[in-house]
């Protein structure tokens, strides 16, 4: 992951520190950790829900 976060560092001109990049690193790994079940569901053959504002004339 502190590759990836370098790479952006470099290519955006961040700015960032060693320390910093370790700190996104991390934070950025922890987030990961935390959605990876989310990656796990199986959505294929749910229909998505759809917001219908009642208040739109056609």
């Amino acid at each position: 992951m502190e590759e990836a976060i370098k790479r952006l560092n470099a290519e955006y001109g961040f700015g960032l520190s060693a320390d910093e990049i370790k700190l996104v690193a991390a934070q950025a790994e922890e987030v990961r950790r935390m959605l990876q079940p989310l990656h796990e569901i199986d959505l294929a053959g749910i229909m998505p829900w759809t917001k219908v504002d009642r208040r739109v004339k056609k």
